[in-house]
């Protein structure tokens, strides 16, 4: 006997039946990389950068008020020579940044504990500045840092900041999230900055003022930034910008343009994964 075939399962309905299904499998296996992903993203925000968590675990030492105390006397000193005609130097250590930041932050800016950030913490090594803290709100308890790295430029006055490897916890985050915030912050202080991008490298141009409130009747110019075995020492002079000559030492970042530059809206090379609560919003309760 001759089998009797279904006239519903032939033709085009078994045509739609087959591509329904497949779209099925499709969304499946969508919804579980997705899962798979937002896991993975959320147990690397959990991690803690080994420096960071050194620091936190060392005992408060018994010298924080001196030391915070000697890099305000520091920052004074340098103040006071600047402003004065002549060449001047100024030392300080990770471990005076630290004390103060221990020490003297949560009472100069009670708002930042406030508003989530807490416990930061930076370190000096390879010419680089490592930065760490714990943001900590209903939505993100990540602790967050980046690497910054600081050249003169052939300009005087003018620094070449590059800001790597942002992350929170282990997890990356593009450096584009922040481009428009960090300038924020920067216009909130008085200090001009641009943005460039050259060869997959971006770069924060910041001037630094030339004259301060009490100066003589001279520029300030910046010579030397170093950064080196948990000590950042700056050097520079003080004069008649028509008879001092600016020689800038170390290594040194060629400005593209001597005009002033235009932002860069160069995209980042690098692509990141996103998760819910890590992103520039966050933060701007900061910029109040």
């Amino acid at each position: 006997m001759a089998s009797e075939t279904d006239p519903f399962l032939t033709g085009p309905t078994t045509m739609w039946i087959r591509l329904i299904k497949r779209l099925m499998l499709v969304g499946v296996l969508l919804f579980v990389s997705l899962g798979t992903t937002a896991w993975w993203a959320h147990r690397q925000t959990k991690k803690v950068p080994e420096f960071y968590e050194r620091a936190i675990a060392l005992p408060k030492p018994a010298d924080l008020v001196q030391s915070s105390e000697q890099l305000e006397a520091n920052v004074q000193q340098l103040q006071d020579d600047a402003t004065q005609l002549g060449v001047w130097q100024a030392e300080f250590t990770v471990q005076q940044i630290n004390a103060w930041l221990i020490e003297q932050l949560p009472q100069r800016f009670p708002n930042l504990r406030a508003k989530g950030l807490q416990d930061p913490r930076v370190m000096i090594e390879d010419d680089m500045v490592i930065a760490a803290a714990r943001f900590k709100d209903p939505r993100l308890d990540a602790v967050l840092s980046c690497q910054l790295g600081v050249r003169l430029t052939d300009q005087p006055n003018r620094l070449a900041i590059t800001v790597h490897g942002i992350r929170a916890g282990a997890l990356p985050l593009p450096l584009s999230q922040f481009k428009d915030r960090i300038k924020m912050i920067a216009e909130k202080i008085n200090l001009n900055l641009e943005w460039e991008t050259r060869n997959g490298e971006t770069v924060a141009l910041v001037d630094v003022p030339s004259q301060y409130p009490g100066s003589v009747e001279g520029s300030i110019m910046i010579e030397s930034i170093e950064l080196f075995e948990s000590h950042l020492i700056v050097s520079g002079q003080t004069g008649d910008l028509q008879t001092v000559v600016f020689t800038p030492q170390g290594p040194i970042y060629k400005v593209a343009s001597l005009d002033h530059l235009p932002e860069s809206h160069t995209p980042d090379s690098v692509r990141s994964v996103q998760v819910d609560g890590v992103d520039g919003d966050r933060f701007d309760s900061f910029l109040d």
